[in-house]
């Protein structure tokens, strides 16, 4: 598999998502990629799974609290600047996501944030995907019903289904 990276997905597929998933369970656990004009867009790290041929994403966030399925990712300086949250982990196809270039960031301190949070993931990648897989086993083995506060992820095959459905609506 190739070195992590870091993408922006199709607002129109996660929306999509969001509300195939809504529907089924009356609420979503696709993350909300768009904050408005004020904050920056949130992106996503991958691959960091690959099951029959579809590719998981998990979302970088600014939340920093250690977590049994999140991964804390450090700067330089070895503070926690952000992490990789796998309980929102979801499958997306390669036409509704692009790969996130560091280098047209045009805030500079930003970017520097970006070039660092990168390179630890990539750092990392064994750990990172080893996290990715663990949960998606812990979701399809059920675990996370017993103790629905540890765990938040959504219904992987609900999610699937709908990802396919949206592959065949194209």
């Amino acid at each position: 598999m190739e070195n992590l990276d870091f993408f922006v997905v199709n607002s129109a597929y996660a929306t999509y998502l969001q509300n195939a998933e809504s529907a089924v369970r009356g609420f979503s656990r696709i993350p909300n990629l768009d904050y408005g004009d004020s904050r920056k867009q949130k992106f996503l790290c991958g691959v960091v799974l690959k099951i029959n041929d579809v590719d998981y994403y998990v979302p970088v966030t600014s939340y920093k609290i250690k977590k049994p399925d999140n991964f804390l990712i450090c700067a330089d300086n070895g503070s926690v600047v952000s992490s990789l949250r796998f309980n929102y982990m979801f499958p997306v196809p390669a036409d509704a996501i692009t790969r996130r270039i560091i280098d047209t960031e045009p805030d500079v301190k930003y970017k520097a944030l970006l070039s660092q949070e990168l390179r630890y993931c990539i750092k990392n990648q064994d750990e990172i995907r080893h996290l990715a897989e663990r949960t998606y086993k812990r979701v399809l083995l059920g675990q996370t019903l017993s103790n629905p506060r540890f765990f938040k992820c959504r219904d992987t095959d609900n999610t699937l289904y709908s990802r396919n459905k949206h592959l065949q609506n194209r």
